[in-house]
């Protein structure tokens, strides 16, 4: 019994801790089985330990190594927009973006996802790889481009062990484009970028005709004790090498990807029920969570 309680005390504070943390959230209901909710415990060491503010959006100046990019952006922007010209920049089949990509609304090309290749980005975006790997702790890249007339609804990253830098390349210039960060709005312009913790509830839209292409990267958070830096670098270097992708090789693909054809049937299926039934979807949802808790219960006692 001591078992279940400390474990639905921790689930309640996780609850409380981002409702609390985010001026902008998630209704209640969705709130309970959201996997941000469940990431809290794994999060809280870097937010404790974090040497850079833990606000959602960041001085540019809290990490200077990212001014060789900003120096040589319209350099980036023409490698791009070459690759975009060319039909380079699509839809991919990677599974953690999987709901990004539905309805073609955004679609990407990787330059650097840890230490994983990527001949293509070495091959069609030169000089930016070059650039990326001058930026230390930039471990993840890409372009990413969110199409006219689309959106991507509110959501958070899972990990707090990275902060979100992204450059504007080639973007509508408008109000109409950007991002809302815990509730606050960001406008897209070429040539200027930002930095924000992607843990906060965010989303993107587009409402123009131009699309909007952005080099989008990840940098890992300076901790103040070196081996829980470490510790994160190698969960994220192992997890991401599970989903990596090549651009243009579609045979190759990490093993998570793979095995994670299952875990999107099972998505679609429940959509499908979700539209076909909201009840029904609701409780069916409701029993198999208490059903994974119940299991969970017994075979710790």
């Amino acid at each position: 019994m001591a078992v279940i309680l400390t474990a639905v005390l921790i689930y309640v504070g996780c609850i409380l801790f981002v409702r609390l943390r985010n001026q902008a959230t998630f209704p209640l209901g969705r709130q309970l089985t959201d996997f941000s909710t469940f990431m809290v415990p794994f999060n809280i060491p870097a937010y404790l330990l974090s040497r850079v503010p833990r606000s959602a959006r960041l001085p540019l100046s809290t990490f200077p190594e990212v001014q060789i990019l900003e120096d040589n952006w319209e350099a980036i922007r023409d490698e791009a927009l070459a690759l975009y010209g060319q039909g380079h920049i699509s839809v991919k089949d990677d599974l953690p973006a999987s709901s990004f990509y539905k309805d073609n609304r955004w679609k990407s090309f990787y330059l650097k996802i840890y230490d994983n290749e990527i001949p293509s980005a070495y091959e069609l975006a030169p000089k930016t790889r070059a650039l990326i790997d001058q930026v230390p702790g930039m471990n993840i890249a890409l372009f990413a481009v969110l199409m006219p007339g689309k959106r991507l609804n509110q959501h958070h990253d899972p990990f707090a062990y990275t902060v979100r830098y992204s450059l504007g390349l080639s973007t509508p210039n408008s109000p109409d484009c950007g991002l809302t960060i815990n509730g606050e709005d960001y406008t897209w312009k070429d040539g200027e970028s930002i930095i924000f913790d992607e843990t906060y509830l965010h989303s993107a839209y587009n409402n123009t005709d131009i699309p909007r292409i952005i080099l989008m990267t990840d940098v890992d958070r300076p901790m103040r004790l070196r081996f829980v830096q470490r510790l994160y670098y190698w969960f994220g270097r192992f997890f991401n090498s599970l989903f990596a992708i090549d651009n243009l090789d579609a045979s190759y693909t990490g093993i998570g990807n793979r095995l994670g054809k299952g875990v999107l049937a099972y998505k679609n299926s429940l959509k499908r029920i979700k539209r076909w039934n909201r009840p029904a979807y609701v409780v069916g949802k409701w029993f198999v969570i208490l059903a994974v808790l119940a299991l969970i219960a017994r075979a710790i006692l």
